[in-house]
């Protein structure tokens, strides 16, 4: 099997596109959407290529590397590797709320209709991170009496702006950063390159067809140039020169 994407030949490829018309209905499979799946494959061939040698790296000796080989991953594996992940990821939050799986909107509706208006995100703090008058980090303490003497300051300044418009989810309570990358963006992109890709596709057409009829153009050009010479040849006359 060759070890690099470049070296790997179309009857080696093809067996990927084989597969993905076997598990998915795909409608048109024409050139375009065979020039994205080839560098899905190829982006996602590097990749697995590159962590095999940051892998290889670790070891001292290639023996040592060659005898121990990656597991070959399951189902199971990747499930039990991606709850560890998430399991340490969850260990490094320093504000924890108590609603658990339920949404805030659910509370933020119920606690709308037993105080009869609706919380801002500051006043709304408070129920989702405090249980029992304890809070759950004393990171959530922080975070909440920052809120206050942030709000206090605005409005002695004659702030006009709201809690919630001047929320921003890493502090609690400031300007509201704009959003980078957001799926609206990433959409936009997304759209961006298959209009470029279409375009280049059209344009390597329209290129063929151009070289085409300059190979025809050529030929004729050849086949009166070769009469040309038949004649002047019958009749005794030497072609003209550019003198």
């Amino acid at each position: 099997m060759p070890t690099r994407w470049t070296a790997l030949t179309e009857a080696e490829i093809m067996p990927a596109f084989d597969f993905l018309t076997m598990k998915l209905d795909i409608v048109g499979f024409d050139r375009e959407k065979e020039t994205m799946v080839l560098d899905l494959l190829k982006n996602r061939t590097r990749t697995q290529r590159y962590r095999l040698h940051q892998r290889f790296l670790k070891h001292p000796t290639e023996q040592a590397a060659l005898d121990d080989k990656p597991p070959k991953l399951t189902k199971e594996r990747r499930l039990l590797e991606r709850c560890e992940i998430n399991r340490n990821n969850r260990s490094k939050l320093t504000v924890l709320h108590n609603q658990g799986s339920r949404t805030f909107v659910t509370l933020l509706h119920e606690l709308g209709e037993k105080t009869g208006k609706q919380l801002d995100k500051i006043e709304f703090f408070p129920p989702t991170h405090c249980t029992d008058g304890k809070w759950t980090t004393s990171e959530c303490e922080v975070r909440y009496k920052s809120m206050l003497d942030v709000q206090a300051k605005s409005i002695a300044e004659g702030n006009s702006k709201t809690a919630n418009e001047c929320y921003d989810k890493g502090f609690g309570y400031g300007p509201k950063p704009p959003r980078k990358n957001s799926s609206a963006n990433i959409k936009k992109l997304e759209e961006a390159l298959r209009d470029s890709q279409i375009e280049n596709t059209r344009l390597k057409e329209r290129l063929g067809a151009a070289e085409t009829q300059l190979d025809e153009f050529n030929a004729r050009l050849a086949n009166q140039d070769k009469i040309l010479k038949m004649i002047l040849s019958q009749h005794n006359l030497q072609p003209p020169t550019s003198d």
